[in-house]
C-alpha cells in the first residue's frame, strides 16, 4: 500500500515530491553521461555506443567503465587518454559507488511524510526482521539530506560532462 496515499498526514508536501524528483532526474544524467563516456573510452561513435550502453543498469556501467580505465592504463598506457582522466573518472565513480545506495532508495521506497521537513521510506521487504535489513529497508531523509544529494549529483554531472568534452570523439562519417 502506498504510504503517502493512507492519510492527509502522510501525504508528501510538494517541496518533498520536487526535492525527490531534483535527486532522480541528476541520477539519470550521471546514468546518461556514464553510458557516454564509456562509448568515448571503448573508441566507438556516439550513436553506435548506445546501442550497447543504454540497457547497462548503473551498477554496471560502473563495472564497464573501471575495466575501461583499467585498459586504457595497462595495454595504452595512457596514449589515448590521459592518466589525470583516468584518475578523475576513478574518483568520480567512487562517489558515484556512494550515492547509488541512496539513489537506489530513493527511487524505489514508498515514501512518507514524518514532518514537513522529513520523510519515511520502506521497500515493504518480506523475511524475518534483523538491524541488518531494518537498515537496508528502511530510511529517513530530510529536505536538506536530499538537496545535498541533488547538489552532489548536479556537481557529478558537470564533470563528467567536462571529461566527455576532453575525451576523443569517434567520428562516424566515415562508416556512412
Amino acid at each position: 500500500m502506498p504510504l503517502n496515499h493512507s492519510s492527509q498526514c502522510t501525504e508528501l508536501t510538494e517541496e518533498q515530491y520536487a526535492a525527490l524528483g531534483k535527486a532522480v532526474v541528476e541520477w539519470a544524467n550521471i546514468e546518461e553521461m556514464l553510458g557516454a563516456i564509456i562509448g568515448r573510452l571503448l573508441v566507438t561513435p556516439d550513436f553506435l555506443a548506445r546501442s550497447y550502453t543504454d540497457s547497462l543498469s548503473a551498477a554496471r556501467a560502473q563495472e564497464i567503465l573501471t575495466q575501461a580505465i583499467e585498459i586504457h592504463r595497462a595495454r595504452y598506457q595512457c596514449k589515448q587518454v590521459s592518466e589525470k582522466i583516468l584518475d578523475d573518472l576513478t574518483a568520480i565513480n567512487e562517489k558515484i559507488t556512494t550515492l547509488r545506495a541512496k539513489r537506489n532508495k530513493i527511487a524505489h521506497f514508498c515514501w512518507m511524510r514524518t514532518t514537513d521537513e522529513e520523510l519515511w521510506g520502506t521497500n515493504f521487504a518480506g523475511g524475518m526482521p534483523s538491524p541488518k535489513t531494518e537498515r537496508r529497508c528502511q530510511a529517513k531523509f530530510t529536505l536538506d539530506d536530499l538537496a545535498i544529494t541533488h547538489q552532489e549529483c548536479y556537481q557529478i554531472v558537470n564533470q563528467l560532462l567536462s571529461i566527455f568534452d576532453a575525451l576523443p570523439k569517434i567520428n562516424e562519417s566515415g562508416l556512412l
